[in-house]
């Protein structure tokens, strides 16, 4: 399945973690005036071992925790996931698993949020 937008406005200064362990860590927050969307983003494994990677979305309405997606990238690799885009709302989060060293690559999206 593959998925193209249009996004109408500008990609934010991309956010980029290495992840210190196997627990949830908060990745990026969004903006509190429902201007961002996250685009893409990439796992990079430089371990000699596959890991298996997750995101979570944290919806702040409900608090509740979602994995949105799952996969094992294998060693010395970097998967990357661009064909599922996804709308934040004021404070809503992105939390990323992996093993140490990996690193995560989020690409944000500023949308153009019509005040009417």
């Amino acid at each position: 399945m593959s998925v193209n937008a249009n996004y109408g406005g500008n990609i934010a200064k991309p956010v980029h973690l290495v992840l210190a362990g196997t627990s949830t860590t908060l990745v990026g927050t969004a903006m509190t005036d429902n201007s961002m969307s996250l685009s893409s983003w990439a796992f990079c494994n430089p371990t000699g071992g596959a890991v298996t990677c997750d995101l979570f979305w944290y919806d702040a309405l409900t608090a509740t925790e979602r994995l949105i997606w799952r996969k094992s990238v294998a060693a010395n690799d970097t998967t990357i996931e661009s064909n599922l885009p996804l709308r934040l709302w004021p404070s809503d989060e992105i939390r990323a698993k992996g093993a140490n060293t990996v690193t995560v690559t989020l690409t944000m999206t500023m949308n153009l949020v019509n005040s009417q």
